[in-house]
């Protein structure tokens, strides 16, 4: 079964924008379990505050080779996260991206959207929100 994740984003320290302006995947850093199948969104944070990208989980393995020519996805500091000692990266491949101003944090959060600060599954109000709202584009 695929789980709907909510992958927060800041444009200022990563230009997803601009990646997926010029390629459709890219290398993400996996704080928790999200496996290869699964949906993420991307919630860009200020002054965007809002979902704009929805992608599918291609791949839970990305080798030293592709994480070094995808420079921008290694953290600057390390690691202290406590669920793994080796840090963790997938494969991410854009699947849509939805008009600025449909996914607003005010709109998310009037469907069951909490803070997004971390990778977090959404959970079933707004997951159901989500797939009932994005095909209407």
């Amino acid at each position: 079964m695929k789980d709907y994740w909510i992958i927060p984003c800041n444009p200022k320290h990563f230009d997803v924008i601009t990646r997926f302006e010029t390629d459709s995947t890219v290398i993400w850093r996996n704080s928790f379990s999200i496996r290869k199948g699964d949906v993420a969104y991307i919630y860009l944070s200020a002054p965007f505050s809002e979902i704009r990208y929805r992608c599918n989980v291609i791949s839970e393995e990305v080798d030293d080779e592709t994480l070094q020519a995808n420079a921008y996805a290694i953290p600057v500091k390390t690691s202290n996260n406590y669920f793994s000692k080796r840090v963790k990266y997938i494969v991410l491949e854009l699947d849509r991206t939805f008009p600025q101003g449909k996914y607003t944090l005010e709109e998310l959060k009037k469907h069951g959207l909490g803070q997004v600060q971390i990778q977090a599954r959404a959970d079933r109000r707004l997951r159901d929100y989500l797939l009932a709202t994005e095909d209407q584009l």
